[in-house]
């Protein structure tokens, strides 16, 4: 009953997240804190896969490292608007394909969820491959699989081939 009444005082269209997994995280002394941060921050930053648009005065770049998703919209020198989201917030990642060229569409949690931000033109291949390590990502993520402790290279192929669609389009 107390639930249908939180319901009904929600506006339309919101949603709960789910709670916190740990709502009591133990407490740490500051070296503690210190090895856990170092540990987190070690290979955050490995670039999986990154792709920059072409045939533009300005370049997009988009950059998958194993925390998140980065892109990097360029509109004039030295100016660009920088948008990262953890890799646990996509939702899916498209791509549009043309005989030369590709453009990525991401469809995450805080952007505008459901609406897909769209970035290219790319080269096809390079469309193609980040669409694929970026998807094999998810999917490892929604299986809870652990993937820290591959090397970078490594993880990037084997996301590669999990991210594969039977029905990709061949690439000649």
């Amino acid at each position: 009953m107390e639930q249908d009444e939180a319901a009904q005082q929600r506006p339309q269209g919101t949603q709960l997240s789910p709670p916190p997994e740990d709502t009591n995280p133990r407490e740490m002394t500051p070296q503690e804190a210190r090895e856990e941060l170092k540990e987190a921050i070690a290979g955050s930053n490995d670039v999986l896969v990154s792709a920059t648009t072409t045939m533009t005065l300005f370049p997009d770049t988009i950059t998958l490292d194993r925390a998140k998703l980065t892109i990097t919209r360029r509109t004039f020198l030295r100016t660009a608007e920088i948008k990262s989201m953890r890799i646990e917030d996509l939702l899916n990642v498209d791509v549009s394909l043309g005989p030369i060229f590709g453009t990525i569409k991401v469809t995450a949690r805080v952007l505008n969820a459901g609406k897909p931000h769209g970035v290219g033109p790319f080269w096809r291949k390079d469309a193609e491959r980040l669409k694929r390590i970026t998807q094999g990502y998810i999917i490892a993520l929604q299986r809870k699989i652990d993937c820290s402790a591959l090397p970078a290279d490594e993880l990037a192929r084997m996301l590669e081939q999990l991210g594969e669609d039977d029905h990709d389009l061949p690439t000649e």
